[in-house]
């Protein structure tokens, strides 16, 4: 055990398992973690940018089930990524404001920069603007090129390119970039480092969250697959959003009309007996006997005129033989 943990750069001398934060797990881990916290983050943003701003309408956002969306979550490794980069490599350790020393233990980290703090952020926020935008890019050329889904649509807003990003956006993207940068990333930074150092608590989490995802999402692409097939046999392009709300109003439809017909059949029950029973005994005095026979035509081996004879015979031959008998 000893040996696994050597090899893994964690420690066994305290009660909690420590990774040393330039092993290879710390850094799998880490954007674990990244990944989970940007996709659940961004889907509750998401749905509340729907409701209040865009469609005026609680709605789904994405293409999975679950409350989570992966560009969300790509997207937060790459903050978090350029940031580290800044800090690190391009900032110099003097220029670095005091609440990052607050939150982060400075000594721990090997900062080789020589570039003043403030340039850096400049420098770090454009880099984070044009990386979003990309995200944001790939993402829909993929889906719109790969499967004919198109998962979002900008092509009401000036200067946007095939609806998939729009200068309002990456103008978003950007001040986000800045909000990150400037007072979210020590943050975030410490908090990596306290999941890390809790690695068997919350490996729990991360193996549900995965699990989880990993099920949506091969859920989620089957659909998207028996789509694309729709799409290309019809050469066109299905924009998801657009989908769900009719989607969703089908559903609403049917629903009243699957109330309204069982409020139609409890009102009409009782004059439903009524007219079955008068129709019982119009019927039954078509046939011989009154009886109304218990199989249909096709069940049986007689006709009702064979019937009709067999009966007539039969009682011919029971009156034969009462007058045999008599004799």
């Amino acid at each position: 055990m000893n040996n696994i943990l050597t090899l893994l750069n964690i420690s066994s001398t305290t009660t909690l398992i420590e990774i040393s934060n330039t092993s290879f797990l710390y850094y799998l881990l880490s954007y674990i973690y990244l990944f989970m916290i940007g996709s659940v983050i961004g889907y509750f943003l998401e749905v509340l940018f729907r409701r209040f701003v865009s469609m005026k309408r609680w709605i789904n956002p994405g293409f999975l089930k679950g409350p989570y969306l992966p560009l969300y979550g790509f997207g937060t490794c790459i903050l978090y990524t350029i940031s580290d980069i800044g800090i690190r490599y391009i900032s110099s350790f003097s220029s670095l404001p005091s609440y990052y020393s607050y939150f982060i233990n400075l000594s721990n980290i090997e900062i080789n920069g020589n570039i003043n703090f403030y340039i850096t952020s400049l420098i770090i926020i454009l880099l984070i603007g044009i990386a979003m935008t990309l995200i944001e890019l790939i993402a829909g050329i993929i889906f719109i090129k790969g499967l004919h889904i198109k998962l979002w649509d900008y092509s009401s807003l000036k200067g946007n390119y095939k609806g998939i990003i729009a200068p309002l956006f990456s103008l978003l993207w950007t001040l986000i970039g800045a909000i990150y940068f400037y007072f979210l990333h020590p943050l975030i930074y410490e908090m990596i480092n306290i999941f890390n150092n809790h690695l068997l608590g919350l490996t729990f989490v991360l193996g549900l969250f995965s699990a989880t995802f990993i099920i949506d999402f091969i859920n989620s692409m089957k659909l998207s697959i028996s789509l694309n097939k729709e799409a290309k046999s019809k050469n066109l392009i299905i924009d998801l959003e657009k989908l769900k709300i009719n989607a969703k109003k089908y559903k609403i439809k049917n629903k009243k009309i699957e109330e309204l017909k069982k409020l139609i059949d409890e009102v009409s029950e009782p004059l439903k007996e009524k007219i079955n029973k008068i129709h019982y005994e119009a019927k039954r005095h078509l046939y011989i006997n009154n009886e109304i026979p218990s199989k249909s035509a096709k069940d049986i081996d007689e006709t009702p005129r064979m019937k009709k004879e067999r009966l007539e015979k039969e009682n011919n031959n029971i009156n034969k033989e009462n007058i045999d008998n008599k004799d």
